[in-house]
């Protein structure tokens, strides 16, 4: 292939990503309701069981990445990790309230809620034990859904980084930091959870709001001789 030819290749293949706004090129990515495709319906808690497969695709919000999403197994009820994940074109992001891709600024975001309930602290050894916080999706009317597989970090009171962990299916993170860098009265003082959102693709756009929440410590006093 000549140089010419390999450059008009490539420059075909940046217009056709670049198009796909224009015509609906998102071939894993269908509008809901649309007469040729079925109903997509979009989920925060992970793979739902009982959905009729020939009339529903369901798909999972990404809490990490505001340009991906996760399809579900029509016979597991279940993601897999690398094959059911999906990205939106250069450029697009995952719109939840439609089930499909849109570009950026038309994406709108989805409230959330974060909270955080109490850890223990342990002595001997240093540790906490038991930090936790719950993550779902706020809105005015309607239930909380949880969301699922957002990365949760925990910190102490000066910044500092206790330990991370990801929501399961109830929307729950939970995790022990075996060696925190922080003395015990430090500790004592409680913690924050913190769910940065989801707009690691530019930094800018997150489809899923960012959320923190202050949790407790308290302290087990070490058993009587």
């Amino acid at each position: 292939m000549t140089r010419i030819a390999r450059w008009a290749t490539t420059a075909a293949a940046v217009a056709a990503a670049l198009g796909s706004f224009a015509a609906p090129a998102y071939a894993d990515v269908v509008q809901p309701g649309s007469p040729d495709n079925p109903t997509r319906e979009v989920l925060t808690a992970g793979c739902a069981s009982g959905v009729d497969a020939a009339t529903v695709a369901p798909t999972v919000v990404d809490a990490d990445s505001a340009a991906g999403f996760y399809r579900c197994d029509p016979v597991t009820h279940r993601v897999a990790a690398h094959e059911g994940r999906v990205t939106c074109a250069p450029g697009g992001l995952f719109d939840w309230s439609r089930g499909l891709c849109e570009p950026a600024a038309a994406v709108p975001q989805m409230a959330t809620r974060l909270t955080a309930g109490k850890a223990t602290l342990s002595t001997k050894p240093l540790k906490v034990i038991g930090l936790h916080a719950t993550l779902v999706r706020a809105r005015d009317a309607g239930p909380e859904d949880a969301l699922w597989h957002a990365t949760i970090t925990f910190k102490d009171t000066t910044g500092k980084v206790l330990c991370v962990a990801r929501t399961n299916a109830a929307g729950r993170a939970s995790c022990t930091a075996d060696k925190p860098r922080s003395g015990a009265d430090v500790l004592k003082g409680g913690y924050t959870a913190e769910y940065a959102g989801n707009g690691a693709v530019d930094g800018r756009y997150a489809t899923v709001a960012p959320a923190t929440a202050q949790g407790g410590i308290r302290a087990v006093l070490p058993p009587q001789g």
